[in-house]
């Protein structure tokens, strides 16, 4: 097999891969979520010329949408000894998401963009009434002039004034715009210098908005508070920003501004834990810091993740870290091993036992499967009977051969004496070395496995025919399949309501919001904006539809399609609910882009569109399947009457779900 191309891609809340291998004439591609398997198939060609081209064909289209291609593809290092399988060598998977700190891992760092401040000050004056607005609801003097006079462009503003703004802005702006808030610490680093940056990432750390009020003012949060709202500090990205550029600052200017930061820190303990978070050089910091918020506010231990450096601050903040907010991506974690190196092993083993989520227990498997000591190697044996532990622990026997064989020697069960069989025989060369360090009982094992005597492979001609030409080998001549041209189901689309399915619907859910009162805008301004195609609040809009005037909302219901589709398991039903046929166009669209989540919300419906998709669901996607078997079995006869016209059309992917859904509603009982 050839040398294979390995593509990364980091943005826009995705972190993922795709991978090419040439064997021949076939292509091997695998692609999935950084720190994850990935999924696999087989491309085959005419030649390996044209496997080649194209190749190169698919990493041009990877390169064009933003991805970027590593040096070599990410598989470990040959080891060639001992010495070897003790280095630690980072992934590039990891080198592109980790946050950099000063003296840990070699990462490229682009410099501010000189532009930023033109382009910041362009979208500060787009919002600058509401900013205006804001600041004069604002019940702090300090904090109100601040931001008075960082908006009027005044030399002497404040790091506190910039971060009054930033606060303002951040309130109003939609999920999707805040893309471009990492501008606020790109426009401050250039225009006003690094400390300043820094200092005033501390101060936007201890500042919350007012989100029952239209205008949304300003205020602080005290040492025990945390935002009532999901744009915290902790969205990562501008501080992150700042983090990285200050991690690779001459050293004059890092002083310079962890002295700043050491000023800072009096302001509070959100202060501090920020100075801490840029600055983790700074380990009596640190230290305190996990100390203070383990007592005073356990929801700050996640802006210490990225500054640990030893097991001992781990451990001040070890129970208060949600695991499944650090382990949704690669970043995080990759940070802490930069951080503790080895010794990260703990933590990690104990967020993979903490909690149960898929990607991110084969995200947390891979980065033990990378370590070089016997303690992340035992982490995995000792977990080596849980899901997806083993193909993680085969990566790891592949990069540490020597310390696997005599771990797997040590270890006991059924499936540990598995793995050691293969493993020995796998790697023969290596008997001898391990022997040398391995105790008696260990060695005996090896020794058995070593000196066994192979038993010789029959040669075809002695097999049975079958055995050697198996029947799904041999060509065969494809069946035409029965076309019928222009069947098609007249069905109008309806609802059928189970008993009380409506009314429960429309009611509040216990520990669930109501949806029945916009937040910061009037009825008709909601209408008006969705009306004029704008986008405006996501939640104000989504009760508009819940629960706002029938004369206002009606008339919009077929046109209406949200930009955000947060708590849309909860309010769509209740839409549906109230609208029902007249909610449907709306339903398909969001289940369409979001059909996990959304998928149940179609159950009431009947129609051939409904069918259609969820045949395809039930195909193609095995988070929906159950949801689409329930519809089949709640719509017998409306299914039937859709899916026939395309279970008999032209061959294709749809011919194809459209006989598999049939296929499953006879199984389950409706055969007439």
């Amino acid at each position: 097999m050839s040398a294979g191309r390995m593509l990364t891609y980091v943005g826009g809340g995705s972190e993922k891969f795709w991978e090419v291998r040439q064997d021949g004439a076939e292509l091997n591609i695998r692609h999935g979520r950084l720190g994850a398997a990935g999924r696999e198939q087989v491309k085959s060609f005419g030649s390996a010329a044209a496997a080649a081209e194209a190749a190169g064909k698919l990493v041009a289209e990877k390169l064009r949408k933003g991805y970027t291609e590593d040096e070599a593809v990410h598989s470990p290092a040959a080891i060639d000894s001992a010495a070897d399988e003790d280095r630690l060598t980072m992934p590039a998977a990891w080198l592109r998401v980790l946050h950099p700190r000063r003296g840990g891992a070699k990462v490229t760092v682009r410099r501010p963009a000189a532009a930023a401040p033109k382009e910041l000050a362009a979208r500060l004056e787009e919002h600058r009434k509401r900013i205006v607005e804001s600041l004069a609801r604002c019940q702090d003097p300090e904090l109100a002039s601040a931001g008075a006079s960082y908006l009027a462009g005044e030399p002497t503003a404040t790091p506190l004034g910039a971060a009054v703004v930033a606060e303002v802005v951040a309130a109003y702006l939609s999920w999707d715009d805040r893309k471009w808030l990492p501008l606020f610490a790109e426009g401050w680093m250039v225009e006003r210098g690094l400390a300043f940056a820094a200092v005033a990432m501390a101060e936007l750390a201890s500042l919350d908005f007012d989100a029952d009020e239209q205008t949304r003012p300003v205020r602080r949060l005290a040492s025990g508070q945390s935002p009532r709202h999901w744009f915290g500090w902790n969205q990562m990205e501008p501080v992150t920003r700042v983090r990285a550029v200050l991690a690779t600052a001459p050293d004059a200017e890092y002083a310079e501004v962890v002295a700043a930061l050491a000023v800072s820190r009096a302001g509070g303990l959100h202060h501090r834990v920020v100075a801490s978070y840029l600055a983790p050089t700074e380990a009596d910091w640190v230290t305190a810091d996990c100390a203070e918020v383990s007592h005073v506010n356990p929801q700050l231990a996640f802006g210490l993740v990225a500054a640990i450096s030893t097991p001992e601050q781990a451990a001040l903040i070890a129970r208060h870290m949600e695991a499944y907010s650090i382990t949704h991506s690669l970043a995080l974690p990759a940070t802490l091993v930069d951080g503790m190196g080895a010794e990260a092993v703990p933590v990690l083993a104990g967020w993979f036992d903490g909690f149960y989520h898929a990607e991110s227990h084969q995200r947390l498997l891979g980065l033990l499967a990378e370590l070089p000591t016997d303690a992340a190697m035992w982490a995995l044996l000792d977990r080596i009977e849980q899901k997806y532990t083993q193909p993680a622990f085969l990566r790891a026997a592949a990069r540490f051969p020597r310390r696997a064989m005599r771990l797997l020697a040590a270890s006991g069960g059924k499936v540990a004496d598995l793995l050691l069989r293969a493993h020995v025989l796998a790697h023969p060369g290596l008997v001898a070395e391990v022997l040398a360090s391995a105790d008696d009982a260990a060695a005996e094992r090896i020794n058995k496995i070593a000196t066994a005597e192979t038993v010789p492979a029959a040669p075809p001609e002695s097999l049975p025919e079958v055995l050697v030409s198996p029947p799904w080998t041999r060509p065969r001549k494809p069946r035409e399949p029965v076309v019928v041209s222009d069947l098609v189901c007249a069905d109008e689309p309806a609802v059928v309501w189970g008993p009380g399915e409506r009314d429960n619907g429309r009611s509040a859910r216990p520990g669930y919001d109501s949806w029945d009162r916009a937040r910061h805008q009037n009825w008709r301004k909601i209408a008006g904006q969705i009306a004029g195609g704008r986008h405006g609040d996501w939640y104000d809009e989504a009760v508009l539809f819940v629960s706002g005037p029938e004369e206002l909302a009606r008339p919009l219901i077929g046109k209406w399609r949200p930009a955000d589709h947060w708590g849309a398991s909860e309010w769509l039903p209740k839409v549906v609910a109230r609208f029902e046929v007249a909610a449907l166009p709306l339903a398909l669209d969001c289940a369409r882009r979001n059909p996990g989540a959304i998928a149940p919300a179609l159950l009431p419906f009947a129609g051939p569109e409904v069918a259609v998709l969820m045949a395809e669901w039930l195909s193609r996607l095995k988070s929906v399947r159950a949801t689409a078997l329930a519809w089949l079995d709640r719509h017998p006869e409306a299914a039937a009457r859709a899916l026939i016209p395309p279970a008999l059309g032209t061959p294709g992917p749809a011919r194809r779900q459209a006989e598999r859904a049939l296929a499953s509603l006879v199984a389950g009982g409706g055969r007439d």
